[in-house]
């Protein structure tokens, strides 16, 4: 990096420009605050064995969510001499994969605190501090011990919120940028994937409290969770090549991204279900949850050239439910609806009722390409989909949600010439 050592430190600091950069800067601002002396660095702190303990019970479902991640990571470096492993919020290291003696000296040990306050400029305190993926490059580490070597860091968050960190140590002369991205990638997915793991433990408790949808929401959680550790194991499979490779390849990120692209689908309509509130009903006009719906959507039908109408509605028509799980149960179907009009079309809805007037009948009309006699026979089965980049979740889960209401969805569909998806759902009446 090129900067000054001096005796004191306090004109050491680097000139920045970038946030990553300024970090740095920052950094070492605080260990001169600390007093801290980057020559003679004083011994590792390390917790007691019981505190130890604690963590890693604490942990110990984390740890065993991201163990897959250390360990493939670790295979693809162990020839450099490099280690990985993954630290605690405050930077207490839980796992090191793979001991380096000139690191173990170092600290990078179990039970070691990495925090500035120890460790000086060091990509685990730093992590913490920023809450951002972060790379130490040689003398950018505050002691001089470390400048051999480069830190790589990025955050775990669950609920958005600082849990982990997964860190790499590579020495100089062996490491590549990229492995921050790699690394930053196995962070996110653990993020998904503990998301999901909590989400699955909230359906159970649902299904030990309520009497509706048990057998729906057990068979969505045991689909979902298979799925996502399959993309997942692909994931680590392709961060190894990627090492090996000591680069980014176009067509391995590609892969990535497609995985990682995927596991977001799968949550996204996983969590439709574990976020349905089943206590939190009201009544609601179902004319303006329709209209709400438009135009939360209207900008993906433009940019489809889709024209979105409503119906002339007769009279408004009210439902008892849970407005937002409603609102996704229609915006779920409008976005497949355009989906299917890839060159464009026209999707009409429609707000009506028919010969038993205790029940309301919204209808999603299409000018897409339609659903194949085959297709149509499993279209609400869990993992069953007509679309290349489909989870197989999504209409199953509006079914489940409309099924509690005591209502039904129904298609009807021509090749060619389109589909139309029908809701019906008991109507609620003011009093």
């Amino acid at each position: 990096m090129g900067q000054k050592i001096g005796n004191n430190g306090k004109n050491d600091i680097p000139a920045r420009g970038s946030f990553l950069e300024s970090s740095i800067e920052e950094s070492w601002e605080r260990c001169i605050e600390y007093g801290l002396n980057r020559l003679n660095r004083p011994k590792a702190l390390k917790v007691s064995n019981r505190k130890l303990e604690q963590l890693l019970d604490e942990y110990k479902d984390l740890l065993s969510t991201a163990y897959p991640y250390i360990k493939s990571l670790a295979q693809a470096l162990s020839r450099n001499g490099s280690t990985v492993g993954l630290a605690s919020d405050e930077g207490v290291l839980l796992k090191v994969k793979d001991k380096v003696n000139g690191l173990m000296d170092l600290g990078y040990q179990r039970g070691f605190v990495h925090s500035e306050l120890y460790m000086g400029t060091n990509a685990v305190g730093m992590c913490i501090e920023t809450e951002s993926p972060v790379v130490i490059w040689g003398e950018e580490h505050f002691y001089k011990g470390l400048w051999d070597w480069v830190g790589f860091a990025a955050p775990i968050k669950i609920d958005n919120r600082l849990r982990a960190v997964i860190f790499a140590m590579v020495p100089i002369e062996f490491a590549f940028r990229e492995l921050l991205e790699i690394i930053s990638m196995a962070a996110y997915s653990m993020d998904k994937q503990l998301e999901l793991t909590y989400d699955k433990e909230k359906l159970l408790y649902m299904y030990t409290t309520t009497q509706n949808g048990r057998k729906d929401i057990l068979e969505a959680s045991s689909i979902v969770s298979h799925e996502v550790k399959n993309s997942l194991t692909n994931i680590s499979a392709y961060i190894q090549l990627l090492q090996l490779e000591k680069g980014i390849a176009i067509t391995n990120s590609n892969r990535i991204l497609n995985e990682i692209s995927r596991v977001s689908r799968l949550l996204d309509d996983f969590r439709l279900l574990s976020k349905h509130d089943y206590d939190n009903t009201h009544l609601h006009s179902l004319k303006e949850i329709i209209q709400l719906v438009k135009d939360v959507m209207m900008s993906k039908a433009r940019l489809s050239n889709v024209d979105i109408i409503c119906d002339p509605f007769m009279e408004d028509i009210y439902i008892k439910a849970d407005k937002n799980s409603l609102q996704q149960v229609f915006i779920n179907l409008i976005d497949n609806a355009i989906d299917a009009m890839k060159d464009g079309g026209t999707l009409t809805i429609g707000l009506r009722t028919e010969s038993n007037p205790d029940m309301a009948v919204i209808s999603f009309k299409d000018t897409g390409t339609g659903i194949s006699p085959e297709q149509l026979q499993n279209i609400f089965k869990i993992y069953e989909t007509t679309k290349e980049t489909g989870t197989g979740l999504g209409l199953h889960i509006c079914q489940t949600i409309v099924r509690f209401y005591g209502g039904t969805i129904e298609v009807d569909s021509i090749p060619g010439r389109g589909s139309t998806f029908t809701v019906r759902l008991p109507r609620a009446y003011r009093i």
